[in-house]
């Protein structure tokens, strides 16, 4: 289903049924039903429904138990800090000096004033071998074996929503019973950690709309610790655990972030469209701090590719509703054609999609190797760019921060369509539906035009 067909279901189903009906522990849990929804909607293909349940529930179990197990570093934890910062390994990025920096929170905790004691987390494990610019320490979820059982009520409004949107009902509960689990080990966790801090005021995090974090929030709301989500990528009109939450305009739930840390100011406005008068879970302008620091402290590192080429850098998607390939078909046709033999393309692949390096090995096998390359990702995305000359993406946030190193994106697919209408009517990006026509248009024009620039990110962020 495409993304805004997802969306607006999401918030029709939202306003139907009874979402107060979920609860554990006096919290309602609708957030984390959300979530299934929007992640199973917007899937590339219908999840098979596991007929084994022992072996998963024996799956989740060992995994709990290698998580508390596993021997990361460590740092002592202050009880004095007024800040905590939590975050996932996936935004780490190697630096040419060989530490890794944390995109998302990393560039925050620079602004801070010197003698300020910073403790940061991360929710699942960094590899040993990795030395990270800031100390850290992991957080495991607890131990604790939940026997839920939903009522009679709750496995009604799933079953309605699962005839409305047209999943297997039973699948739904399983995954809702399975996402509560986890959030009520990760709440229990949290809540652990949370007690030994005497002077915390606030909380950031990234990606609230997981389990893990869904449960710091909770932990910290009743603790009455401020939780502020950082923006991690686009947060559209269309992104259903950002926007369209028409039910906040005089309550809140308790897992989702007090604040929402925005790169600009169309991030707020679309977070606010469906309750503009809200009280709880506001946005404000935080900017994103990571451009200018890269620009200031990092610089062009280097790339596989050469820069005197005619680079174009390919952010890759893991497949998608209406993008199932990758590595899209009119890419395919133009190595295929042999014309413009001087592009260079430079396939990206996204960090949280493990089959991609394969994949792209496997799809471009036939292919002379001079004509790509593959970038793994674990350098940043900006040292791309600064030996690019262009940007190709289906919908990827990128094309913001291409925007602002003064490089062109072609987005492409019904998807993009929708999701950045506006930036393609204002020129801000050039759109195709697939063809290897508007590429070659593209790319000739891109050899003699200026980027226009976008106004989405706000990079000149006050020290917090």
């Amino acid at each position: 289903m495409k993304t805004s067909d997802a969306f607006k279901l999401i918030v029709k189903i939202e306003g139907f049924v009874d979402i107060g009906a979920f609860t554990w522990k006096g919290f309602n849990t609708w957030p984390l039903i959300r979530q299934i929804l929007w992640f199973e909607l917007t899937a590339s293909k219908p999840n098979i429904i596991k007929k084994n349940g022992t072996r998963k529930k024996f799956s989740d179990i060992k995994n709990i138990i290698s998580s508390l197990y596993y021997s990361s570093k460590k740092e002592p934890i202050s009880k004095n800090n007024k800040r905590l910062f939590i975050s996932r390994p996936v935004y780490l990025q190697k630096l040419h000096f060989g530490k890794y920096f944390d995109r998302i929170v990393d560039p925050i905790i620079e602004l801070l004033h010197e003698n300020e004691i910073v403790t940061k987390y991360y929710v699942s494990k960094v590899p040993v071998e990795n030395e990270l610019v800031h100390n850290f320490s992991t957080m495991h979820q607890e131990l604790s074996l939940n026997f839920l059982r939903l009522t009679y009520k709750q496995k009604e409004i799933l079953t309605e929503i699962a005839n409305i949107s047209k999943i297997d009902a039973l699948d739904i509960q399983r995954k809702y019973k399975r996402t509560l689990s986890s959030f009520i080990r990760w709440y229990l966790s949290a809540k652990k950690i949370l007690l030994k801090q005497n002077k915390l005021e606030e909380i950031y995090i990234t990606s609230w709309y997981f389990p893990d974090m869904m449960g710091i929030c909770a932990a910290a709301t009743e603790l009455g610790i401020k939780t502020i989500d950082v923006q991690h990528g686009k947060q559209g009109r269309y992104q259903a655990m950002y926007s369209g939450w028409t039910g906040i305009s005089d309550t809140s739930y308790a897992l989702m972030p007090d604040e929402f840390s925005c790169w600009g100011q169309r991030s707020c406005d679309h977070i606010l469209e469906s309750s503009p008068d809200r009280k709880n879970h506001k946005p404000f302008i935080g900017g994103y701090p990571w451009i200018n620091y890269y620009k200031k402290h990092v610089g062009l590192t280097s790339l596989q590719g050469s820069s005197s080429l005619f680079n174009i850098l390919v952010t890759l998607q893991p497949p998608h509703f209406g993008n199932e390939e990758r590595i899209p078909g009119f890419i395919i046709d133009m190595l295929l054609s042999g014309e413009m033999k001087e592009i260079h393309f430079i396939f990206r692949v996204h960090p949280n999609d493990v089959g991609a390096k394969k994949y792209c090995e496997q799809r471009l096998r036939l292919f002379n190797t001079n004509s790509f390359s593959i970038d793994l990702g674990n350098r940043p995305l900006y040292d791309a760019f600064m030996v690019s000359k262009g940007h190709i993406t289906a919908f990827s946030s990128c094309c913001y921060e291409a925007s602002v190193f003064n490089v062109p994106t072609l987005l492409f697919g019904g998807e993009a369509k929708d999701i950045y209408e506006e930036d393609i009517e204002h020129d801000v990006f050039t759109w195709t539906p697939g063809t290897m026509d508007d590429l070659c248009l593209w790319l000739r024009k891109i050899k003699l035009d200026t980027n226009t620039p976008s106004d989405y990110i706000r990079t000149n962020v006050k020290s917090v």
